[in-house]
This record gives C-alpha cells, structure tokens and sequence, in this order.
C-alpha cells in the first residue's frame, strides 16, 4: 500500500475513531447490553483492516479517496411532512413502511405497527438478546462476500444506528412487502448513515423487499455505506428491489450478501440513477441444487457520476440456474464499471447461467469498463457470458425521423426502450412505471 494510501486510511481512523467514542460515551447503562459488544467487536475489525485500493483488482476501477476524505459526522434527525414522503411511494401499492431520515428511524411516518401475519420485523437491539435470532445474525455476517477487501462491512456494523431483522414463518406467502425509506436532507457537515438489513426466508415462504433512497436537496452531501445479509431458505422466494435516487453530490457503496437453499429463488432487481460515485456489491452463493437466481439492473449516469456494478455468483451445487441482465447508459464525462464473475464449482453439473452486460457510451468523455468472468470447473453446463459497448444506431435514429419525430425524440425513445427491456421485466407494476418515468425524466436532460 502506498504512503498516500497509508495516510488515507489513518486519517480516515482517526475520525472513525472520534465518532465511535462519542457512541460508546452515550451509552450509560446500555454498555452491558449485547448490541455494545456487537459494534465494539465490528469496530476493532475495522481497525485492523485497511480499506481498498485501486491496486486491488475489482477496485480497479473505483477511487474511494473522495469518499472517505470528508470527516463525517452521524445524522440528526430532521422532520420531513408526510406530503413530501408521498413522492417516495408507489401508486396503489400498499406497504409496510420503514421510514428513516439521516439513517434515523422515523416512527410517524413508518407503519411498524401494521406487520402482515407470517412474518416479523426485530430491531437488532431486540434481535441480540434473543439466543436464536442472535445466532442466526451472527451466522449471516461470518457470509463471504465477492469482494475481497471490503472494509466498509464492518463499518456498517460498528455504526448502524437502525438495524433490522426480517424473518417469514414457514409457508407464510406475504403479499405486502416491506419498503424501506432512506431520506437525507443537506447539512452544515456531511453525514453518513448505515441502512442494515437481516433478513430470513423460511421454507416455502414469500417475501417482497423494497429500498429506495432518496435526498430533499440535490446539493446534499453524504455517504450512504448500506448492508444487507439475506438467507432464502429451502423453496422460499425473494424479490427484492433496490432503487438508487441519492443526490448528486452523494457518496453509496451498498452491499449486499446472499446464500441459498434447495430450490429457492432470489431476485434482485437494482436501479441506480442518482449518486457522485456508486458502489455495488451483489454476490449470491448457491448451496443447494434446484436454486435460481435473477439479477437485474439499469443504470442512467450523467455529468461526473460514476456507477459501478460489482456481482458474483457462486454456483456450487448441480442443477441450478442464473440469469443476469444489466443495462446501462453513460454521457457526458460519466464512468460505468460492470464486473459480473459466476463461478462453476465441480460438483454443480447441470449448471445454466446466462450474464448480459450492455451499454450505450452516448459522449466522447464517457467511459464504460466491463469485465464479464465466468470460472468453470465442471463440464456438464450451459454457461453464456456477454459485454456490448456501443452508441444509438443511427438507422434506427433515422427511422424515427422518418416517421415524424425530431432527432431529440428519437434519441430519447430509443434510450428508454433500451433500458426498458430491463425496467419492464420487474414484476410490480406499480415500481415499474416510476421507475420509467424517472428514467424518462433523467433522459430529457440528455
């Protein structure tokens, strides 16, 4: 590691540091609790680790120097009316809401008390002190990411104001899913917050997620560092969706970790449209045969964002499925990365795996790096990988012009069914029509 690097990573400790104290000291009489030795143990991790740099290979691409040179502070609560959360919910969908504002809970504008049967929500505090609960949380954290050098998980744990536990009863088929709201509004200081996320999926149930983030300034500054750790048990599904509208001078680096058992299913479906740089982490690891797996994304940057994608599945078990479709859109001086590695154990013969990554460079300045892997150890499999980086067809362009349309009406139709093709394949109508009409709107600044 260099001295820069070196330099970095002390003073990035050195507030790191002042803020968990500062923690500590606010205990009184909660210092016995279990949740005071969870962080303490998070945080002297974190002390021991360096955090990465572009040295690092799947770090190549992503300089995390800007995001950790600010000496963040934790966010203060701040109320926001409830007309304004109306704008962050989907029409005609009912929820359960999850509202926090500067990684605070709020409990006016969140529906705890309004939980469907078959499934429970436990705050870590509470979640720790059950010995089963406290043993499965402990169980989900040990689970290997496909990042190598990832600091920014024990910092999640260490500073993790409102942590969750979801867990379905078996057979619980749970229609109303779970929407957690993650508002941030402009501050003297930048803070940072720590959205964190449990969740188990017990055999043969259903479960609906849904986290979006969003800011009431686009000037806001802040770093959004998110975890989630989700097991879906033997035939359980899970669909979850993770819907990126952070401001643009805000910082997000969201993992998010997943096992699975015999004949499961797990669906990601991400979006990534505001934020300065981002972050991925998506990593699934099959443990039994009959699993599938659906990652999908789209990504729209513009001006100086950066938006990088980082997944990786692991097949290890015979029989199982995967299918990975992200698409993206880049102009003016933005950067995407996409690395997506699938991994083909020995034993998981009867793999199908199929990865896509396509993306539209519309500017000279716009950069687009993919690196799609696929590391295959058996021989019986059905294994397909693919990266396309290319500009609007001009025929096409030409087409629409034909037909009445100007050259910037066609440049937009054919940007939004581009990124349609993926958008139109989420299976909540109503998440799927905002999300095009954000996407719609982002576009017309193109």
């Amino acid at each position: 590691m260099s001295i820069i690097s070196k330099d970095r990573d002390a003073n990035t400790k050195a507030w790191i540091e002042v803020v968990f104290n500062a923690y500590e000291d606010s205990l009184n009489g909660l210092i016995t609790h279990p949740i005071s030795a969870f962080k303490k143990n998070a945080y002297n991790q974190l002390q021991t680790e360096r955090f990465p740099t572009r040295k690092d290979e799947d770090w190549k691409y992503t300089n995390v120097g800007p995001i950790l040179k600010s000496s963040y502070k934790q966010g203060v609560s701040t109320k926001i009316d409830a007309s304004k959360l109306e704008e962050y919910l989907f029409e005609d969908l009912d929820v359960v809401k999850i509202v926090l504002v500067n990684g605070i809970l709020d409990k006016s504008l969140s529906t705890l008390e309004d939980i469907p049967s078959g499934v429970s929500i436990t705050s870590l505090e509470d979640a720790l002190q059950d010995s089963d609960k406290s043993s499965l949380i402990n169980k989900l954290i040990q689970q290997k990411s496909g990042t190598d050098v990832n600091t920014f998980l024990p910092m999640n744990l260490a500073f993790a104001k409102h942590g969750y536990l979801l867990e379905t009863e078996k057979n619980a088929q749970v229609e109303k899913p779970f929407h957690f709201i993650y508002i941030n509004t402009k501050s003297n200081e930048p803070h940072f917050l720590h959205p964190q996320m449990f969740i188990n999926g017990n055999t043969s149930s259903q479960l609906t997620v849904i986290e979006s983030y969003h800011s009431t300034d686009p000037e806001a500054i802040y770093f959004c560092n998110a975890a989630n750790y989700i097991h879906v048990g033997k035939n359980a599904k899970i669909d979850h969706y993770k819907l990126q509208y952070e401001s643009k001078s805000a910082f997000q680096i969201s993992n998010t970790i997943v096992t699975q058992g015999r004949d499961s299913e797990y669906s990601n479906y991400s979006v990534d449209l505001g934020g300065k740089i981002i972050r991925n982490n998506l990593s699934s690891q099959l443990l039994d045969s009959g699993t599938q797996t659906n990652y999908y994304g789209v990504y729209l940057g513009l001006d100086n964002q950066h938006i990088d994608n980082q997944t990786f599945i692991d097949h290890a078990m015979p029989h199982c499925e995967s299918n990975e479709l992200y698409k993206g859109i880049l102009s003016d001086k933005a950067r995407g990365v996409f690395n997506g590695k699938i991994l083909v154990r020995q034993d998981a013969q009867k793999t199908n795996a199929f990865q896509q990554n396509s993306s539209l460079v519309l500017s000279n300045d716009a950069i687009m790096d993919a690196k799609p892997q696929l590391e295959i150890y058996a021989d019986d499999v059905k294994c397909s990988h693919g990266a396309t980086i290319g500009q609007l067809d001009e025929n096409s362009i030409f087409y629409l012009k034909s037909r009445g349309l100007n050259d910037e009406a066609a440049k937009n139709l054919l940007q939004k069914a581009f990124l349609g093709e993926v958008v139109t394949g989420f299976k909540i109508e109503s998440i799927k029509e905002s999300v095009l009409r954000k996407i719609d709107e982002k576009l017309s600044r193109v």
